[in-house]
């Protein structure tokens, strides 16, 4: 006679283990990384953020002199589930000059539904002091329960006026390849605060 099998019992208890940290429950929020990236196709080059090290399609992108402005965009792939951000949203960006420099930075957050956007928080407006010593920029940008729904995306701004005679330099390369002016790093970071569901 085979063997029966006992029924097994109903369980609701999920198969999967989702580990946090204690500082993160303890605040109600987790932090996920996104590095700024460059890509390029037949089309020209395009600005992302990617979760992932990889290695960008320049390590830096340059500002000019003579009244320059480089303004991108940074967009991350569509959510797949909603999110809400709730906290400080910590932002990370080396430079250097080819000599003293006050350089005018702005930097803006939206989320993004492919058609329009609507702004995160508020936006950063700072004229820092640049040489050939490079530095790190570092930015805090607070946001109170900001949902963004499924299929939308996290658009980060970021806006550099160069109205001097000297060139800038903003490291682009979440892999940190070596650049002859950018010797901290070249590798932009911005940290973004989830609600979790815990």
């Amino acid at each position: 006679m085979a063997d029966e099998q006992m029924p097994q019992p109903f369980t609701t208890v999920s198969p999967v283990l989702v580990s946090f940290d204690s500082q993160d429950i303890a605040n109600g929020t987790g932090y996920e990384n996104y590095f700024l990236i460059e890509s390029q196709d037949s089309g020209g080059k395009d600005y992302h953020l990617t979760p992932n090290p990889d290695f960008s399609n320049d390590v830096d992108f340059v500002v000019n002199n003579g009244n320059t402005t480089e303004d991108h965009d940074y967009d991350l792939t569509p959510f797949v589930f909603p999110r809400t951000i709730n906290g400080t949203v910590l932002i990370s960006l080396p430079f250097a000059a080819a000599g003293a420099n006050p350089v005018v930075i702005i930097a803006e957050l939206y989320k993004w539904d492919g058609s329009s956007e609507t702004q995160l928080g508020s936006t950063i407006n700072y004229t820092p002091s640049l040489t050939t010593t490079p530095r790190m920029i570092y930015f805090r940008m607070p946001i109170a329960n900001e949902l963004i729904p499924a299929g939308e995306t996290l658009r980060f701004r970021l806006s550099i006026v160069n109205t001097t005679s000297t060139t800038v330099w903003m490291g682009i390369d979440p892999a940190n390849r070596t650049h002859g002016n950018l010797t901290i790093t070249t590798t932009s970071k911005i940290s973004i605060p989830y609600k979790l569901d815990v």
